[in-house]
């Protein structure tokens, strides 16, 4: 009997001053661009697709009204950080406080179990992964076996059963990567955010497709300024290749995501949320 193929839509909920080289500018940004997440959800309902949301829970909370809207809906919240802050600049009892604070803060406002953590950048070493363990959470999606990205740490998953490839099981804990295809002896991302807007369309389409047939899990990211409509702030002195991240491929993203969706549907896969997955992954017959 064939497996079920499954596939994430997931959103990191952060305002356009937490992008990376926004931050290191220096300067002050009022804009949040959040519109995009706005964007996103009404896309993925036309499709009747629930998100995955991943909030910077001080984010979260001043946009409290509008996240519980989604939430009411259906989307499934989960945590970005209690500020978005990469954990690989912290030590470990910091990050412990923080990402406690920010799960406990979050269920508090919004009155539903927050059961699932994203590390911002990436940025998740073995030590700090085991402390979201021992904190209650159930998964997390901060794996991408991409060496080359910045903040990104190499996960050693030794310790945990791989139930699917990019899936992967300690205890009653689910680690869920990030989607990559070979190229050339190397993976390279397919997930979404910068990876696939950056890209050229006829580059990546090939790679997702081979994916898509060859494997049954597939989890898409992106930021909301990706998908805003507002014109973003003028930031003076940025590097030529961080001007080139904030802007390229911004006009033609949505129309990305939509491909990638109806070229899911076509193959077959059922979306689902991460709390759904975990749900279905307790199913032996859903395993190897």
């Amino acid at each position: 009997m064939k497996r079920e193929k499954y596939a994430v839509f997931t959103i990191d909920v952060e305002d356009f001053a937490d992008t990376e080289c926004v931050a290191k500018s220096g300067q002050r940004v009022r804009r949040h661009m959040l519109d995009g997440l706005d964007i996103y959800i009404r896309l993925l309902e036309q499709y009747q697709i629930r998100a995955t949301m991943f909030a910077v829970c001080r984010t979260a909370l001043r946009e409290q009204e509008r996240v519980q809207r989604y939430v009411d809906r259906g989307h499934r919240l989960a945590l970005h950080g209690l500020e978005h802050v990469p954990p690989c600049g912290m030590d470990d009892e910091h990050f412990r406080r923080a990402t406690l604070a920010g799960k406990q803060q979050l269920e508090a406002a919004f009155h539903t179990q927050v059961s699932g953590y994203r590390a911002p950048c990436f940025g998740l070493d073995e030590e700090k992964l085991d402390i979201v363990r021992q904190l209650g959470f159930r998964y997390d999606s901060s794996r991408m076996d991409f060496p080359a990205a910045r903040h990104v740490k190499h996960l050693d998953m030794t310790s945990y059963r791989e139930l699917r490839p990019g899936i992967y099981r300690k205890g009653e804990f689910y680690e869920f990567s990030l989607s990559c295809q070979r190229l050339f002896g190397q993976n390279y991302p397919i997930s979404g955010g910068g990876y696939v807007r950056l890209s050229n369309w006829s580059f990546v389409l090939p790679l997702l497709r081979s994916y898509l047939r060859e494997q049954d899990y597939y989890v898409f990211y992106l930021h909301p300024f990706e998908l805003s409509r507002q014109h973003q702030p003028e930031l003076a002195g940025l590097k030529l290749y961080d001007q080139y991240y904030l802007h390229r491929g911004l006009l033609t993203y949505r129309r990305k995501v939509e491909a990638i969706i109806s070229l899911l549907r076509t193959l077959g896969y059922r979306f689902v949320t991460f709390d759904e997955l975990a749900e279905r992954m307790e199913n032996k017959s859903e395993r190897k």
